[in-house]
């Protein structure tokens, strides 16, 4: 009988030097009665703090069989252990005694550290065996770690370290997995800490018990009675802790299990009591309540996965003769794995019952398994289940002799008991199998159901017909459930209006998808649809007003202001609303240019990443929000443009601003471009950005920005002449001088460069310095003889001549003259009429007009196929024209002057 003591005070974390006392001292003497073997004497509380834990030996057991007890207090181990021994085999002995006391050190100190709430149980379980424990992974794989996880890593490490004998190694393993038994001594002093405890003295029987923990961590007695002693106090959490050493000291115990686990989740600790109910599984595989209970808390903690493992493995362990509760398993199995969307283990669930209990199987569950064999298409397999547990006949045969031949379906009795959603799973079969020569018989069953009721039946069938292209039958069926109340959805007049579109009935299509886009006017892809077919019907207005949103009241949907923009683009009337909807579309991810320090910024920076930066700061630094406050809400679906085709849309807006003159609206869509996360994807795309935006610059007069993208591609391909020619005419219309100190330092790094000297020499004759002009025009010249350097090099020597206070006047016309014949030469036929009107502006210069005038004459009557093919490029004569009316008005003969302007110059 156990007393209990009427006040104790519970004791708490024990000092080293109270688990090191000891409460009582064993004495064996040499007696021959077997009761006075053994004497126990007690200590009073004075003596305990007299007791040094020095006086402590640990203590071992020793095998009588395989040694003996000498004189002089040695122990003989073994025969091979005398004085002849290797001394190779002794030292790996003493090795290995001395794992032994290390391996007992460490579990010591992981039962200290769990019971001090360091280590949740979970974590202290698989650090005791030495391998990490998944609470949900199956159970069978536990059992086998509990006990021979650490005696084979001792067995293997022994092996690998020493070349003790077999007979040694096997008493190594004997004292390996004996290590959780008391030795004589330790049962003694184990017997005594239930016997003071029985007496009351709870505080004794702690120290004893910790004191046989110290010296064998492994032995389950001292935690269980250390567990019950605390659940006596009222210490439930303490008491939890030592019981779930003691289990797992001796995990064969499954109730004892599940009761720890009742416990743990009492106390909220569901981590735990999912440990406890595995370990249960572990000691009886075929327990169905800590399956279940395992499984259910694993979908607390949110381990789903873990469960759905755990409930397939108590699936595979269960019976025929368990049949109720293997359909309970399976079917809950099932819905779960359907719920997941993972049908095809949701099948594999169900087959089990089919398998194991096909007596069990009802209705019910051969709807839920036709169910999910037609999400995978196992249409034949249908049909076998149909056959063995409907009572249904089928007739079939095979084109071929071959498996991977469909079935043919020849005929098909149906009992008239079937139940109606078995008939129409029947139906679905037959169809997917073509045997559309049964239709009328397959549908006039279920036409016989009231729509209004059996809705959902006729779209099964209808979606099925649809799917093998039998639209004209589905129409059969889709036809009464439109003009139904509980059925006439937008999803069923969606099925309506694709039938009827595949049948070519595109009024009646046109009808129904109108029906479609009022009740949900969030499908995007009606409307397109709609659109489309409003649109080939010639109904263009509606057809936009379908695609057409309100960008202050509802989410822009990117997909809907494409397909405007195609129908809108190449319609001559509506080419602004083109631009306009394209704006809108590509405003979500384009960059709204606020001023012109945002333009400079999107301008000269390369990398989208500092146009990002320097837009923010910019933004900043003027107090403005850093996005726009009014800019519309855009949804994101899968018919979303990609970006390939917002691509060619942008280069369409492009194409239209340029054939319209609307070069403003070009400059700000090729600069906001250059913002766009969208279009930077690609190098090739942002090159070409760049590209559009200087030509952009070029025709809308913007020579400064136009400038700095000019140097920049020019840096980029020198080589190419078409981007001087390009650089050249940015220049040509430039407002500030910015390009001669390029010009001048890119000259430094490549002095021999053509075109270079040539924009340098031009930059000289402009500014005057006509010597420089002339030295640059005549290197250039003698590396590259050509009529441009030759007409340039005229056109200095004149300019020279023409000063003021030059000296040898007659000496530079002369050679400016001889420039210009070379000019001609090179020039040739092609350049005939360009010549002469050259030279004709010299004489005229030069005040010696007749000679200008015979030039200028030449000019107005020559012509050629360039000519008339390019007039408004290649044709001086309104030109020459303009000149020699400036000559006859200056000489007084006003009539021929006027009857130039009246025959060339028309405007």
């Amino acid at each position: 009988m156990i007393c209990k003591m009427t006040s104790f005070k519970e004791p708490g974390r024990l000092e080293e030097s109270e688990v090191r006392t000891a409460p009582v001292i064993m004495e064996i003497e040499a007696t021959a009665d077997p009761e006075c073997a053994v004497l126990l004497e007690e200590l009073n509380e004075e003596d305990l703090e007299m007791i040094d834990s020095s006086d402590f030996i640990e203590a071992h057991t020793v095998n009588m069989d395989d040694g003996e007890i000498k004189d002089d207090d040695k122990m003989i181990i073994d025969e091979d252990f005398d004085s002849d021994s290797d001394v190779e085999e002794q030292q790996s002995f003493s090795e290995y005694l001395e794992d032994e006391i290390v391996t007992k050190e460490q579990e010591q100190e992981l039962t200290t550290r769990f019971l001090n709430g360091e280590l949740t149980f979970s974590e202290y379980a698989a650090l005791m065996e030495g391998n990490e424990v998944d609470d949900g992974t199956d159970a069978s794989c536990m059992a086998s770690n509990t006990t021979a996880s650490a005696a084979d890593a001792f067995e293997k490490e022994l092996k690998e370290s020493s070349r003790l004998k077999g007979r040694r190694q096997r008493a190594g393993n004997r004292m390996r997995k004996r290590r959780g038994v008391l030795p004589p001594a330790l049962q003694g002093l184990m017997g005594e800490a239930n016997l003071r405890y029985a007496r009351g003295e709870r505080e004794t029987a702690v120290k004893m018990c910790l004191e046989i923990i110290r010296q064998v961590p492994t032995a389950p007695e001292p935690f269980q009675t250390l567990a019950v002693l605390y659940d006596e106090l009222g210490a439930p959490d303490k008491s939890l802790q030592f019981a779930l050493i003691a289990a797992h000291l001796s995990p064969y115990d499954a109730e004892q299990w599940i009761h720890l686990a009742a416990k743990s989740e009492e106390q909220g600790n569901l981590k735990q009591a999912v440990t406890c109910y595995s370990k249960a599984v572990a000691a009886d595989a075929s327990n169905v309540e800590a399956h279940m209970k395992r499984g259910e808390l694993l979908e607390r903690i949110g381990e789903r996965k873990a469960a759905l493992r755990g409930y397939q493995r108590l699936l595979s362990l269960l019976t025929p003769e368990q049949g109720s509760v293997v359909v309970q398993v399976a079917k809950m199995l099932a819905s779960k794995f359907h719920k997941d969307g993972e049908l095809m283990k949701a099948k594999e669930t169900m087959d089990v019952v089919f398998k194991k209990v096909p007596h069990l199987v009802t209705s019910e569950h051969v709807n839920l398994m036709l169910e999910l064999l037609l999400s995978q298409k196992e249409y034949t397999h249908c049909l076998e289940i149909l056959v063995q547990y409907c009572g249904i006949e089928v007739e079939a045969g095979s084109l071929t002799e071959s498996a991977d031949q469909p079935l043919i379906v020849l005929h098909c009795t149906i009992p008239e008991s079937l139940p109606v959603d078995l008939h129409v799973k029947l139906t679905v079969v037959l169809i997917h199998l073509k045997a559309f020569h049964m239709l009328n018989m397959l549908l006039e069953p279920l036409e016989e159901n009231d729509p209004e009721e059996a809705g959902d039946l006729y779209l099964d069938v209808a979606e099925a017909l649809m799917s093998e292209g039998r639209h004209r039958d589905a129409l059969r069926l889709l036809n009464p459930l439109v003009k139904s109340e509980n059925y006439g959805l937008a999803a069923v007049w969606l099925r309506h209006a694709e039938c009827l579109k595949a049948c070519g009935q595109r009024d009646r299509a046109a009808a129904s998808y109108e029906v479609v886009v009022q009740q949900a006017p969030q499908h995007l892809q009606a409307r397109i649809i709609l659109s489309g077919l409003l649109n080939e019907l010639g109904r263009e207005e509606e057809a936009l007003a379908v695609l057409t949103q309100d960008a202050e009241s509802e989410v822009l949907e990117p997909g809907l202001l494409y397909e405007k923009c195609m129908l809108l683009k190449g319609v001559q009337e509506r080419t602004e609303e083109f631009l306009a909807v394209g704006q809108l579309l590509l405003s979500r991810h384009f960059v709204r240019i606020r001023n012109r320090d945002e333009l400079y910024a999107l301008s000269r920076l390369r990398r989208l990443e500092k146009k990002k930066e320097a837009l923010r700061e910019i933004r900043t630094s003027r107090g403005e929000p850093q996005f726009d406050t009014d800019a519309p809400d855009f949804g994101v679906g899968k018919n979303s443009p990609t970006v390939e085709e917002e691509w060619a849309l942008f280069r369409e807006m492009c194409d239209t601003c340029y054939r319209i003159g609307r070069f403003a609206l070009l400059q700000r869509l090729a600069f906001s471009a250059m913002g766009s996360k969208l279009f930077y994807s690609s190098p090739d795309r942002a090159l070409e950005m760049e590209f559009l935006c200087l030509l952009a610059c070029f025709h809308n007069g913007d020579a400064y920005y136009g400038y700095n993208l000019a140097r920049d591609q020019l840096l980029r391909e020198m080589k190419y002449p078409r981007i001087w020619n390009l650089f050249n005419l940015i220049l040509q219309r430039a407002d500030d001088v910015r390009h001669n100190r390029f010009l001048m330092r890119l000259l430094a790094r490549h002095p021999n460069h053509p075109a270079l000297t040539l924009l340098h020499a031009n930059n000289c004759l402009v500014a005057g310095t006509y010597k420089y002009a002339l030295s640059e025009y005549a290197a250039t010249f003698r590396s590259n003889p050509g009529p441009l350097s030759a007409f340039l090099l005229g056109v200095t020597l004149f300019q020279m001549a023409c000063q003021k206070f030059s000296a040898k006047k007659h000496s530079l016309v002369t050679q400016a003259l001889a420039f210009m014949w070379k000019y001609q030469q090179y020039r040739g036929e092609d350049g005939y009429q360009e010549v002469h009107y050259n030279i004709g502006r010299a004489f005229h210069q030069l005040g010696l007009l007749p000679a200008a005038i015979y030039h200028y004459k030449e000019a107005l009557n020559f012509t050629s196929p360039l000519l008339e093919k390019y007039p408004h490029l290649l044709d001086l004569k309104r030109e020459a024209a303009f000149n020699l009316y400036l000559i006859y008005m200056s000489t007084g003969a006003y009539d021929i002057a006027r009857s130039y302007v009246d025959k060339y110059i028309v405007i």
